[in-house]
């Protein structure tokens, strides 16, 4: 670890922040934590709540105001104070009023703003002022981080950038704290909760309840299973429930339901460890962070076949990626993965948790402070 004299400095700006967030963005802090080993960060959150814990950070500060007006001007304010201290390097997530800002900033008075943006935008329409804003941004900032090479060629495509202003990082995760709290995890005592008995299978979503994510395909995926014997497990919630608790309900499938809502990213092992296959069948996903959950647990995965999730998997096991909307092929899969021996499972299990281990955000903390 430098000497925070030493430490390059870095203004990062995180969009929101809350201790029990069911969010991606509960990832970050702990990410934050991490790269401070290697700059001294100035962390800028835009909604939320100050981290209760040491990130080893050298200022953080909660913007006060949540009426836009006055959020981009107190925003503008706090970017320019960094930039006035000396912190000539702004890492935005995924925010485009910060990403504009701080790149207006650094072209007025020298410095760099790189954008973390990684997803299939351009599938969803926007209006022309969003449309319009959004591309100003992208030709105004420095650099442009996103997960995978085959989203980076995507994203110089729709976006008209060039391929040298795009930089590839992968989303991470803290193998650490998934190990610590695996072993806390009391599974039968999971099962009685939930009420699913301890033969039962377990088949798992966890994502927003929303048709970028798939939620809409869940009833029929469901329906077409042959297994009696199977519980699905739904976590999350958004504009789809409704439908899908209806059409649930038609099917006469409610007994085999567990609807949870939202749960805190905090307490999801729990439920990726007894769950024997977790389902994606998302329309839209960059670098899904849930994935990489279950294969740190060891749990095997069937997902459709979007944005960067082939590139971010291990070989072995791309069999389970299915094209997109292909239902049959999707359910066939999860009927496969709930007949596999446990010497299958187990190196299915095996391949999964080596693979990860690329990912542990030690890593790409390193890999991140080399881009920067």
């Amino acid at each position: 670890m430098l000497n925070s004299n030493n430490k390059p400095k870095l203004c990062y700006v995180l969009p929101d922040y809350r201790p029990k967030s069911h969010t991606h963005f509960a990832y970050l802090v702990d990410f934050v934590g991490e790269i401070s080993n290697f700059f001294n960060t100035f962390l800028i959150i835009e909604k939320g709540e100050r981290p209760r814990i040491d990130l080893g950070c050298q200022r953080v500060q909660v913007l006060w105001f949540q009426f836009f007006p006055l959020r981009w001007c107190e925003l503008h304010c706090r970017l320019f104070y960094a930039r006035l201290l000396g912190y000539k390097t702004f890492y935005v997530h995924y925010s485009f009023l910060s990403a504009f800002l701080s790149s207006l900033i650094a072209r007025l008075v020298g410095g760099r703003t790189f954008y973390w943006n990684c997803g299939l935008p351009w599938q969803y329409k926007r209006n022309f002022l969003r449309a319009t804003f959004e591309l100003i941004t992208y030709r105004l900032i420095t650099f442009l981080v996103t997960g995978t090479e085959g989203l980076k060629k995507e994203y110089a495509q729709h976006y008209h950038l060039p391929l040298e202003k795009i930089k590839v990082m992968p989303n991470w995760i803290n193998l650490e704290k998934v190990n610590s709290k695996q072993k806390l995890v009391n599974r039968t005592k999971l099962k009685i909760e939930l009420k699913i008995s301890e033969n039962a299978k377990v088949i798992l979503f966890a994502h927003r309840l929303s048709r970028r994510k798939g939620a809409h395909y869940l009833p029929e995926i469901l329906n077409k299973l042959r297994d009696e014997n199977v519980v699905t497990v739904i976590i999350g919630d958004g504009p789809e429930k409704e439908n899908i608790q209806l059409l649930i309900t038609n099917y006469q499938l409610q007994d085999k339901v567990r609807f949870l809502g939202w749960i805190p990213n905090s307490e999801l092992s729990g439920y990726y460890s007894i769950a024997d296959v977790f389902i994606m069948p998302s329309e839209e996903e960059g670098f899904p962070h849930v994935l990489l959950e279950a294969m740190a647990v060891g749990t095997p995965f069937v997902a459709f076949d979007v944005g960067g999730v082939k590139e971010m998997l291990p070989p072995e096991l791309l069999s389970y990626v299915v094209p997109l909307r292909n239902v049959d092929a999707f359910v066939a899969k999860i009927e496969e993965t709930l007949r596999l021996s446990g010497d299958s499972y187990a190196k299915i299990s095996e391949i999964e948790k080596k693979w990860v281990e690329r990912y542990d955000i030690k890593k790409v903390a390193r890999l991140f402070s080399s881009i920067i």
